[in-house]
């Protein structure tokens, strides 16, 4: 069946650019599961957090500017319409969406604005199933509490429970699985256990570290962006260790200063905390140091934001790399195929595949280049320090395994894509293992008793 994944709103700092535009990597991957070109129509609207009670809008792909929490109201009723207009060229184009709420179905505070929970089961005859995770504790309360803040008619579109991330008996669980259908009289389709897995964490709130050897130290900033660039280190026997502190850095093998939404207010941090000395030591040591777009902008000599756009002002960068960059309006966004330069460290050697998302002027010395692009060149490598605009350098097997091999690792050989695939497999599995669950999609995606699917 013709399957489509589709989030009206996701507020996320994990983007990707896609042949269209920008939109949340979770939807990027779920549309990678149900084995369609990933699409901005799958995620309408991206809020990328920015401070402040401020987020910057992404709408189709495109940033519209700013809009801030109070008045957040101005900008639901400008692109709810947005919305629903692609949700129906999707119902249209495939046979079966799968359309993630966001955040709570029952924030009461904002449903009288609602696009993108409930209002959809309800505006476009769908049904839905309420999803808890029990792995943060709280199960039962989440469910029951949800439930009574439905209205009568949502209630009436709810038409199963799902547990997911369960840990433990089933047979512990089960009595609280019959007090939850007795207390709503909505069915308990399924208890999904937890699986580790190499799909990448939606939120920063899911990232975790890795145990393993040589260790990979990355710096986690308040605003780290597009942390997915890490996920393919997953695949490989090397430690990653989050880093907020100078003697989280103690004994890595390199570190990767990852993308940043607030760069300058990230740097401030950074240099708060005594990191900026810490890496310029690791720096000298000979450790490998790699900075991705607002990392790589951190390991110049100064940073200027007349703006506003990335935290204000101006600073003094770790200054590993010399040059400067200009922050301004305008955004690149887009995939591209760069070469690696003469200079390059050997392991980011040949045609590499990756994306851009970012704005800023650079001006490095074109002889530091890192990469040759069709537009010019990108990036720039100092001895053991280099950095590039290039989001999903890692994602590339050739690259990741040799820098494992340079760090002193030992490559696992695995392709991150195929990983991905099986992890979508494995998750596929465990439906068919829930037999009431497996029973209901099934049902409902052959027909069901309501209009649209």
């Amino acid at each position: 069946m013709k399957v489509a994944p589709f989030k009206a709103q996701n507020m996320s700092l994990n983007a990707v650019a896609v042949a269209d535009g920008e939109m949340a990597w979770a939807q990027y991957v779920q549309a990678l599961a149900c084995d369609e070109l990933p699409s901005v129509r799958f995620n309408p609207v991206l809020l990328k957090p920015v401070g402040d009670a401020k987020s910057e809008l992404i709408v189709l792909g495109r940033s519209e500017g700013f809009v801030h929490s109070a008045t957040f109201d101005e900008y639901r009723d400008r692109v709810r319409p947005v919305a629903y207009r692609v949700l129906g060229e999707l119902l249209d184009e495939y046979e079966v969406v799968v359309a993630e709420g966001a955040g709570s179905p029952v924030e009461v505070n904002l449903k009288d604005r609602d696009y993108t929970n409930m209002a959809l089961a309800r505006d476009f005859g769908g049904e839905a199933l309420l999803v808890a995770d029990i792995d943060r504790g709280g199960v039962f309360a989440q469910v029951v509490g949800t439930y009574e803040l439905l209205d009568e008619k949502e209630r009436r579109l709810l038409k199963g429970i799902v547990i997911n991330k369960f840990r433990g008996l089933l047979d512990i669980l089960k009595p609280g699985l019959d007090f939850l259908e007795e207390r709503t009289g909505i069915p308990v389709l399924a208890v999904l256990p937890y699986v580790e897995h190499v799909i990448p964490p939606e939120d920063s709130l899911d990232i975790r570290g890795k145990f393993g050897h040589p260790v990979i130290g990355v710096i986690r900033y308040p605003k780290v962006s597009n942390f997915s660039d890490l996920a393919p280190f997953s695949v490989e026997g090397v430690g990653v260790r989050w880093c907020v502190s100078p003697e989280d850095l103690e004994g890595v093998a390199a570190v990767i200063l990852p993308g940043s939404r607030r760069v300058l207010d990230d740097l401030r941090w950074l240099r708060d905390r005594g990191l900026d000395r810490a890496i310029v030591k690791k720096a000298e040591e000979g450790v490998a140091v790699v900075g991705i777009c607002g990392g790589f902008h951190m390991l110049l000599e100064r940073l200027v934001d007349p703006t506003g756009r990335e935290g204000g002002g101006s600073e003094r960068g770790l200054a590993l790399i010399p040059g400067e960059v200009v922050y301004c309006e305008e955004k690149m966004v887009g995939g591209v195929e760069v070469e690696a330069t003469d200079r390059a460290p050997a392991w980011l050697r040949g045609r590499i595949c990756g994306y851009r998302i970012h704005s800023g002027r650079v001006e490095v010395p074109k002889d530091l280049a890192l990469f040759r692009t069709d537009e010019g060149v990108d990036g720039a490598v100092v001895g053991n320090v280099c950095g590039t605009h290039i989001h999903g350098i890692f994602e590339n097997d050739g690259v990741r395994e040799g820098f494992v091999r340079a760090i002193g690792g030992r490559p696992s050989g695995v392709c991150y894509r195929e990983s991905l695939r099986e992890s979508f497999d494995r998750m596929a599995s465990l439906l068919k293992e829930s037999p009431k669950l497996c029973n209901y999609l099934l049902e409902f995606a052959m027909g069901g008793s309501c209009g649209h699917r």
